[in-house]
C-alpha cells in the first residue's frame, strides 16, 4: 500500500506469510521538501527497526538530544523516548523487527541496543542485516527489495526454537489492556516474575514494568492518531487515573506535552502514519500483535 503526502511517498509492504511472527513490516519511504527546506519531526517510542538508506540523509537521535547523522544502514533497538529526525531528502527501505524477530535474527540481548542505533556494516551481531544492504543498496524497485528482504530472512530462520511460544505469549500479555502489573503479566504467561524481568530485558529490551507503561501510552497514543478530532480525555487509555497523569506519561515517552507534540508540523511521521493505518490497521508498530 501506499500513501502521499506533500512531502513523501509511504509504502509498507507485508513480508512473506511464513516471516509475519518475527516482522512487523517493510516500509519505504521516499521524503523529499519541494523546497528543499528541512523538516524536523519526530518517531514514537517502537520495537527494533533496520533502516537503509538508499539515497539521501537522515539525522537523527534520541529526545532531547540534538540529531546526528545516522550510517546509511543502522538497526534502531526498541525504543522507550521518541526519536528526533531530520532531513529533506532521503529514500529509503526499512525492516520493523518485532520481539520474537530479535530473538531469532539478532545475536545479542536487546537491552544493550534499547534506545540506541547500531552501523549494520560494522556490527557482528547484525550479520543478516548486513547481507540484505549488500545486495539491496543501489536496487530501486520496491517489491524486488521485499523480495531480497523475504529470501534473507527466511534462510536466517531456518530450524526452530522451543523459547518462542514463551516469547510470544508475553508479548500477547503486554499487549492486552486488561494486564496492568508485572504480577498479573506473570501469572497470564505462567512464568515466574524473575523469568519474566529477565526475558523481558533480553527480548524485548526493557524491563516489563517500563514495557506495560509504553504500551499503555502508545494505546493511547493510537486512538488519538486514528481520529486527530478527538479529545485526549476520550483517547486515553482506562488504566490512566486522569489526564496529569497521561500528561506526565507523554512527557517521559515523547519529551513535551500533548499540545506541543499536536502543534508541531509533523509533516513526515503523519504521511508515515496514515499509510501504516491504510495497510495494516494500525497506526504505530507497537500496536501490531503478535
Amino acid at each position: 500500500m501506499r500513501a502521499l503526502s506533500a512531502t513523501g511517498d509511504y509504502r509498507f509492504i507485508l513480508p512473506a506469510p511464513e516471516l509475519r511472527r518475527y516482522i512487523t513490516t517493510y516500509y519505504f519511504f521516499d521524503i523529499a521538501t519541494p523546497d528543499g527546506r528541512l523538516l524536523d519531526d519526530v518517531l514514537h517510542p517502537e520495537w527494533a527497526s533496520a533502516r537503509f538508506m538508499l539515497e539521501g540523509g537522515i539525522d537523527a537521535s534520541i529526545v532531547p538530544n540534538a540529531p546526528i547523522p545516522v550510517p546509511r544502514a543502522s538497526l534502531t533497538g526498541p525504543t522507550l523516548r521518541a526519536i528526533n529526525i531530520r532531513c529533506d531528502r532521503a529514500r529509503m527501505a526499512g525492516i520493523g523487527v518485532m520481539p520474537l524477530g530479535w530473538h531469532r535474527l539478532i545475536h545479542a540481548a536487546a537491552q544493550d541496543y534499547a534506545n540506541v542505533s547500531a552501523d549494520i556494516e560494522t556490527d557482528p551481531a547484525l550479520a543478516t542485516f548486513a547481507a540484505i544492504w549488500r545486495e539491496i543498496e543501489g536496487e530501486s524497485d520496491h517489491f524486488r527489495i521485499a523480495e531480497i528482504f523475504d529470501t534473507h530472512l527466511t534462510a536466517a530462520l531456518v530450524g526452530s526454537d522451543a523459547r518462542e511460544a514463551e516469547i510470544e505469549a508475553l508479548h500477547r500479555a503486554l499487549a492486552n489492556p486488561e494486564i496492568q502489573s508485572v504480577a498479573q503479566l506473570a501469572e497470564s504467561v505462567g512464568m515466574p516474575a524473575q523469568k519474566v524481568e529477565r526475558m523481558s530485558r533480553r527480548v524485548f529490551g526493557f524491563p516489563p514494568k517500563r514495557l506495560l507503561r509504553r504500551q499503555r501510552f502508545l494505546r493511547s497514543l493510537g486512538e488519538r492518531l486514528l481520529d486527530p478530532a478527538r479529545p485526549w480525555t476520550t483517547a486515553m487509555d482506562v488504566q490512566y487515573h486522569d489526564q496529569a497523569h497521561f500528561t506526565r506519561d507523554f512527557h517521559d515517552f515523547m519529551g513535551m506535552s500533548p499540545g506541543a507534540y499536536l502543534a508541531m508540523p509533523r509533516a513526515i511521521s503523519q504521511g508515515a502514519i496514515r499509510a501504516r493505518a491504510e495497510a495494516l490497521g494500525q497506526p504505530l508498530q507497537v500496536l501490531q500483535r503478535p
